[in-house]
């Protein structure tokens, strides 16, 4: 009677525990999932603001604007817009790097001007060293426009 008591303590034990470890499961899994949206996200975001603007993102730079604002020494703002100039081209890279490899466009025609647009801004940015910083705040994405919202509303009609 007794090692059977255990062995139905043993059972109850286990599920307890497998209880706990779906219930660890179902909270962060949906949190990873969620973050890992955001990243890849954000990243698509900031592509379609680069080929509207043909701007880098104030994000990228923004420690090296506030020293160039800064300083009055002109060796100095020499090496801080190279500086900034460099990160503004390595983040394009990555990002035209993503998006190469990245599946997530209706066609591959979509895909093959995405990625010759953003190649030209590189290129644009490389031989021109230092690039232009995003535009104001007021910029809107193109989903967030109001007419967006009429197309699509147009297409689910």
């Amino acid at each position: 009677m007794d090692n059977n008591a255990t062995v139905w303590g043993s059972l109850l034990l286990m599920a307890a525990g497998l209880g706990f470890v779906l219930f660890l499961i179902k909270v962060t899994v949906p949190r990873i999932f969620n973050n890992v949206l955001a990243h890849y996200g954000h990243r698509l975001e900031l592509a379609e603001q680069i080929m509207n603007t043909r701007r880098a993102p104030r994000e990228w730079v923004g420690r090296q604007m506030a020293q160039l604002a800064a300083t009055d020494d002109p060796a100095r703002r020499t090496r801080l817009e190279a500086r900034a100039a460099k990160t503004c081209v390595s983040r394009l890279q990555s990002i035209i790097k993503f998006l190469r490899q990245a599946n997530m466009f209706d066609a591959p025609e979509t895909k093959r001007t995405v990625l010759a647009e953003l190649r030209r801004i590189l290129q644009e940015w490389e031989t021109e060293g230092w690039p232009a910083i995003e535009p104001a705040a007021d910029y809107v994405l193109l989903r967030d426009r109001p007419e967006a919202g009429q197309a699509e509303e147009r297409d689910a009609g």
